[in-house]
């Protein structure tokens, strides 16, 4: 297979020196044609003593001397390297500049040989040469998109004449449109050819981009798409943000035609595939609020040099928190799992990013106590994320005591064990449905963050807990069960037209996490910044759109009424809770009304024993004796 490979890469590079050969060879040519034409226009009908003084004698070195100086400029501004079946923008300044220096070359010449030997060369022979050269040599590189064009106008007047081709509008008129253009243009086996360019910038509308017109702003999408018949969307904006891309889809996909978006590119050699990566909108780029930058500063505090633990490391959250803190230069990662099949395709992962030096795994579960005290008396790690939990909502309706088991008694475990170890720092990521919750997991986690509290006022272990939204793409979670659905043809079911719910992407979530590790002091309640809420109604539509059918005709939405302990929208805080801001814009605090430490654990120790007792009703009923909800009185009532 090797040997395979390298013969295809030797023949691949034989094929190119070959190309770059040919070229020499015909600029060459190419540059003695244009000295002779030169010479003949400028002496014509001129006898000798009308000529340059000394010329004559010699004209062969000085015509060798621009021949050479010509192709040595080809290769100082790297014209040979560039595939200019997609020239653009900087292949032909690459070009143009080869010649204004080449010209320069060519006048310190005359005047070195004026002053040395007393022989005059002609500026304007000069500039006739490099005249003639630039038109034969640019021929041969910008032909094959002259071509292209005229076939562009042939089907401007006559559309038919290329079947098969979607009449494109180019969203972005900047340098990105501009290479896309030139593709398309080019291009006509790509299937994209394009009608309008879009741009909100007003000093960029009414002009042209190789002859397309940029018709006016994304808010006028409806009417030029009416105009032109439109079959497609290309989105060609080098850097663009999702509050961007959200107004840019939001104008686009009424018209349930196909949006693509192209890559960032800055040269014909990246343009050359650049289509062939043309891609499909993601989700994630449509749902939450633009990124926060990152603060280094923060994460260096939190976990830089450090020995960091992560519980529930084989999750999707702890898997990329995992991911980061090596990134970020931690000092040794300690990943905590049960989950044996998640640490072996982490680890599967991990050696061949990482130095296996740089982590350790470790199967365990947060319930043993023993083991705990064994891997954090062994690692002493300065800092632990805690991750590990029972998210699932439905599978902890119907298992009440696992989930006290597991996300309290094992958040306990580590919280105790890790103080008694001499950890200066612990961060518990926890969850919107702790808030007023209406379900068994989210109420499991709030009594979690309750331990937080009343622990973190007290102890000398800093504490914090971070409470945030929905991750796209977690194990489970709402878009690949859509996705599945949609892939089998539909019904993609939901459970309420109007049900919302916050989003976040897994990454950002995480940075905003070890950012918050530099703030944990004394039992805080960090919420991140998850900007508005999305309708699950809407995200559905989005996500078909994206798949290329039509909601509600291609594929249908079935409403399934809200399942066991399902809220219609979450909340990041509860309404007596008052947030201040922090160093982070993304991040804030919350002031929260103090806890009965004595009252609450003596419940807790309650708690324990039902939950361990394997009475489920009774620790259902101490769940939310402890953590009072609204929306589970209106649930249990007889009127609800």
């Amino acid at each position: 297979m090797k040997k395979r490979e390298k013969e295809k890469t030797n023949s691949s590079a034989m094929k190119r020196w070959r190309s770059i050969l040919i070229t020499v060879l015909c600029d060459t040519a190419f540059a003695v044609l244009a000295y002779y034409l030169a010479r003949t226009i400028m002496f014509f009908k001129l006898d000798e003593a009308s000529q340059p003084l000394g010329y004559k004698d010699a004209e062969i070195a000085i015509a060798a001397a621009a021949i050479v100086t010509t192709i040595v400029m080809f290769v100082i501004f790297d014209c040979y390297n560039a595939l200019w079946r997609y020239a653009g923008r900087v292949e032909f300044f690459k070009f143009l500049m080869s010649y204004i220096a080449d010209f320069a070359v060519l006048f310190v010449f005359k005047i070195i040989l004026k002053v040395v030997v007393s022989t005059e060369v002609w500026v304007p022979l000069i500039l006739m040469y490099l005249l003639f050269s630039a038109i034969f040599s640019g021929s041969i590189r910008f032909f094959y998109g002259i071509v292209q064009y005229f076939k562009h106008v042939r089907y401007m007047v006559d559309d038919k004449s290329m079947p098969g081709m979607k009449r494109t509008i180019v969203i972005g008129a900047g340098y990105t449109g501009s290479l896309a253009i030139n593709r398309f243009i080019n291009n006509p086996s790509d299937g994209y050819y394009p009608v309008a360019v879009v741009d909100d910038d007003v000093n960029k509308q009414g002009r042209r981009i190789y002859g397309i017109e940029v018709e006016g702003g994304v808010d006028q999408i409806p009417e030029i798409v009416a105009r032109h018949k439109a079959e497609a969307f290309v989105i060609a904006i080098m850097s663009i943000t999702k509050s961007q891309l959200r107004h840019i889809y939001d104008a686009c996909a009424p018209f349930n035609l196909p949006i693509k978006i192209m890559p960032s590119i800055t040269n014909a050699n990246e343009m050359a595939n650049s289509v062939k990566s043309l891609r499909d909108i993601k989700i994630e780029e449509l749902l939450g609020r633009d990124e926060f930058k990152v603060k280094q500063e923060l994460i260096d505090v939190a976990v830089k040099d450090k020995v960091v633990m992560v519980t529930g490391g084989a999750g999707s959250i702890g898997s990329e928190l995992c991911r980061q803190v090596l990134n970020f230069g931690c000092k040794h990662l300690i990943i905590f799992d049960q989950h044996e099949n998640g640490m072996f395709f982490l680890n599967q992962e991990f050696v061949k990013k990482y130095d296996t030096s740089r982590y350790t795994l470790v199967m365990g579960t947060v319930r043993e106590r023993d083991k705990l005290i064994e891997v954090i008396g062994e690692f002493k790690p300065d800092i632990i994320f805690h991750a590990a939990a029972y998210k699932h909502v439905p599978m902890m309706e119907i298992s009440a005591t696992e989930a006290i088991k597991n996300n309290v008694f094992g958040t306990l475990n580590v919280i105790e064990v890790a103080e008694s170890m001499g950890v200066k720092k612990f961060v518990l990521i926890s969850t919107d449905k702790a808030v007023n919750p209406s379900n068994i997991m989210g109420a499991s986690k709030r009594i979690a963050e309750m331990l937080i509290e009343t622990r973190g006022k007290t102890g000398k272990m800093q504490m914090a807990a971070v409470r945030f939204g929905n991750v796209l793409g977690s194990n489970g979670s709402v878009i690949p069960v859509f996705l599945s659905q949609i892939k089998e043809g539909g019904p993609i079911t939901l459970t309420d037209r109007y049900i919302k719910r916050y989003f976040m992407s897994i990454p950002e979530a995480v940075r905003l996490v070890l950012q918050t590790g530099a703030f944990a002091d004394s039992g805080e309640i960090f919420v991140l910044d998850m900007g508005e809420p999305v309708y699950i109604y809407d995200l559905a539509c989005d996500l078909i759109r994206l798949n290329g059918l039509v909601p509600e005709q291609d594929i249908e939405i079935k409403v399934t009424g809200l399942r066991p302990g399902e809220k219609m929208f979450e909340e990041l805080r509860y309404d007596t809770e008052a947030v201040d801001t922090t160093a982070h814009e993304g991040v804030f605090v919350n002031r929260l009304e103090s806890i009965d430490r004595a009252a609450f654990d003596e419940k807790l120790a309650r708690l324990r024993s039902l939950a361990f007792e394997e009475d489920v009703e009774g620790t259902t009923d101490m769940i939310f004796t402890i953590v009072p909800s609204e929306y589970r009185k209106k649930k249990e009532s007889p009127e609800g």
